[in-house]
C-alpha cells in the first residue's frame, strides 16, 4: 500500500479506500496505532495533513492566537509531516509515577479514572516501539551503565534515568511498515466530521488545490496532538457537551536555576551527565519523591544537571568527530593539543560509560507539573487558515503552586548537593518565593497536553476512560489531550502506553 499523495488526485479519478479503523495524525500516537492495528488485522486509513518534512505552507496551518502566557512552540513546535513531532525531537522516554494519578487534595483537578498499575503494564510495549529497552529505569539499569546512587536523600528525590531512542524519528523507523501495510495518505486536510445521532458517518477531507474527497467511517480516532485535537472538536461542535472542551491546556514549566561549583567535576560528572550503553543513551534525572510531595504540597518536579561547555571552548567529543568525517588538519591539532581532555574524556566513555567535559559548566534545570486549571485554556479564534478553519487560540495560565514546587525543588537540590560533599549550588536571585515577575522565568518544552480531559464521569470531561468521547459511539482521541495531570515526565511514553491500550480494548 503504498503512501498516497492527495495533491496527485481529484474527486473524479480517487476514491479514499474504506477501512474498519480512520486515524487522523500521523505522529507518534497514530502511527502505534496503525502499526498494532494492522497486526491485530485490521484494515486502516490514516490522513496527514502535511508531507515527509515541514515545509512553511504546512506549519502555518498551526498558527495561534494567543491571549495569555507565551506559548514559544505552538507553531514551529508541533510539525505537519508524516512522523509529527518525531521527525524534530530527541526521542526520551520517561513514565509517569504512581502519584500523578491519584486524587492531591493539594492539586485541583487530579486524579485519572484509570489506575497507574493499569496504564503502566503497558510501558514495556511502549518503549519496545520507540526502540528503547524495557528495563527499569533506576536499579536494572545503573549496573549497565556502571553507576551507583552517590547517596540521595530518599526521602526526598528519586535517583533514576531517562531513555533515548536510537532512531527517535518514527517515519524512519516504521517507513517500511506503513508503506507495505497501511494506507497512508498525505497532503490531506481533515476539513470536518460528518454526525449522524451518535455516530461519526463520514468526513471530509482535501488536499492543497481545494479539492474535496468524502469518507464513510467505522471507528475514528483523532491522534492529531493536543491543539489540533482540541480545534478539531470544537469546529464540529463535538464532545463539548460538558463544556470541558479545550480547559485545563497545560505545558511543562521549566527554568534554569542555578549553577553548580564542583569540588570533584568527573566524580559530579560521572553521577549526573549522559551515560551511554552499547550505543543507547541515558539522562539522570533527580524526580521529588511521592512523599516529599505529599508532606510539602507540591506539584511532581524533575531536575537535571547540564554540563554546558563555554563558547569557543574544546570539546573532545566534536573534534574526533569532526576529525573522523573531513580528517581536516585544525581538527588533528585541536585533538592532539588536549591530549589530557581527550585522555580523560576516553577513559570514562570506555569504563564508566558516561561523556566527560574536562571545562563544562554546571547548570541546573527543572521541569515541572502543572496545575490543571479552567484559567488555562484553548479556543478558537476568529482568523481563519487557508481552508476557512478557524485558528486555535490559546490561553495559558501557570498557577503559583507552580513557582511554589520550583522554589522548593531548588532549595532542596541546593542542600542535598551540599550534604553530599558534591560542590557548592549557587541560585539565581530570581529564585525567590517572593519574586512578583515568577511568572516570565518559566518557558514551555513543546509538551502540549490537556483540553480532551479523561473523566469518569460524562459531566467531568470528554473522554471516557477508554478514550472514547462521552456521547460518540465510535469516536476515539488518542493523544497527549486526554491527560487529567501532566506529571514531569516528557508525555510520549504515556501516550504511546494509551495508545497500545487502546487497541487491545477496540480487538476485544
Amino acid at each position: 500500500m503504498p503512501f498516497i499523495d492527495l495533491n496527485t488526485k481529484t474527486p473524479g479519478s480517487f476514491t479514499i479506500p474504506g477501512s474498519d479503523i480512520t486515524i487522523i495524525g500521523a505522529g507518534a500516537a497514530g502511527i502505534l496505532l496503525a502499526i498494532k492495528f494492522v497486526k491485530q488485522g485490521k484494515s486502516v486509513v490514516m490522513f496527514e495533513s502535511g508531507h515527509f518534512i515541514e515545509d512553511e505552507r504546512k506549519q502555518a496551518l498551526n498558527e495561534v492566537e494567543q491571549t495569555g502566557k507565551m506559548v514559544n512552540n505552538a507553531v514551529w513546535g508541533r510539525k505537519r509531516a508524516v512522523g509529527g513531532t518525531t521527525i524534530a525531537w530527541g526521542g526520551q522516554s520517561l513514565p509517569f509515577t504512581s502519584i500523578d494519578f491519584e486524587k492531591r487534595e493539594w492539586v485541583r483537578g487530579s486524579g485519572w479514572p484509570v489506575s497507574y498499575e493499569e496504564i503502566s503494564k503497558y510501558y514495556p510495549e511502549a518503549n519496545a516501539f520507540m526502540g528503547i529497552d524495557t528495563l527499569d529505569y533506576a536499579t536494572d539499569i545503573f549496573p549497565k551503565i556502571s553507576l551507583k546512587n552517590p547517596g540521595i536523600d530518599a526521602s526526598v528525590f528519586d535517583f533514576h534515568v531517562s531513555k533515548w531512542a536510537v532512531q527517535p524519528n518514527f517515519f524512519l523507523l516504521y517507513k517500511r511498515e506503513l508503506e507495505e501495510k497501511v494506507t497512508v495518505i498525505y497532503n490531506a486536510q481533515l476539513t470536518s466530521l460528518q454526525k449522524n445521532n451518535d455516530y461519526i458517518s463520514s468526513l471530509t477531507i482535501e488536499n492543497f488545490s481545494k479539492s474535496v474527497f468524502s469518507l464513510t467511517t467505522k471507528t475514528v480516532i483523532l491522534a492529531a496532538g493536543t491543539i489540533e485535537t482540541v480545534r478539531i472538536l470544537l469546529q464540529n461542535n463535538l464532545g463539548n457537551h460538558s463544556a470541558w472542551v479545550g480547559k485545563n491546556f497545560m505545558e511543562h514549566p521549566c527554568i534554569e536555576v542555578g549553577t553548580l561549583d564542583a569540588k570533584n567535576i568527573y566524580k559530579l560528572q560521572r553521577y549526573f551527565n549522559s551515560h551511554i550503553c552499547k550505543g543507547h543513551k541515558y539522562s539522570i534525572r533527580l524526580s521529588l519523591n511521592k512523599n516529599f510531595q505529599q508532606v510539602n504540597k507540591l506539584l511532581n518536579c524533575s531536575a537535571g544537571i547540564m554540563f554546558m561547555l563555554p563558547e569557543d571552548s574544546f570539546d573532545p567529543y566534536g573534534e574526533l568527530k569532526a576529525f573522523r568525517k573531513d580528517f581536516k588538519f585544525i581538527h588533528l591539532l585541536k585533538v592532539s593539543g588536549s591530549l589530557k581532555s581527550i585522555f580523560k574524556s576516553t577513559w570514562a566513555y570506555l569504563f564508566h560509560h558516561f561523556y566527560f567535559k574536562s571545562n563544562a559548566i554546571a547548570k541546573i534545570a527543572l521541569m515541572i507539573e502543572q496545575e490543571p486549571s479552567n484559567d488555562s485554556y484553548i479556543s478558537l479564534s476568529k482568523k481563519k487558515d487557508e481552508f476557512q478553519i478557524p485558528e486555535a487560540l490559546i490561553n495559558w495560565k501557570i498557577s503559583s503552586k507552580t513557582w511554589d514546587t520550583a522554589i522548593a525543588t531548588a532549595g532542596a537540590i541546593k542542600d542535598e548537593i551540599t550534604r553530599l560533599n558534591l560542590g557548592e549550588v549557587k541560585l539565581y536571585d530570581y529564585i525567590n518565593a517572593q519574586n512578583p515577575e515568577w511568572s516570565n522565568f518559566l518557558s514551555d518544552v513543546c509538551h502540549h497536553m490537556g483540553g480532551c480531559k479523561m473523566s469518569a464521569e460524562p459531566g467531568e470531561g470528554v473522554v471516557n476512560e477508554n478514550l472514547k468521547v462521552w456521547g460518540i459511539a465510535n469516536l476515539y482521541i488518542c493523544s497527549c489531550s486526554v491527560f487529567p495531570t501532566s506529571s514531569h515526565s516528557n508525555p510520549t511514553l504515556t501516550v504511546l502506553a494509551l495508545g497500545a491500550r487502546l487497541c487491545d480494548h477496540l480487538s476485544n
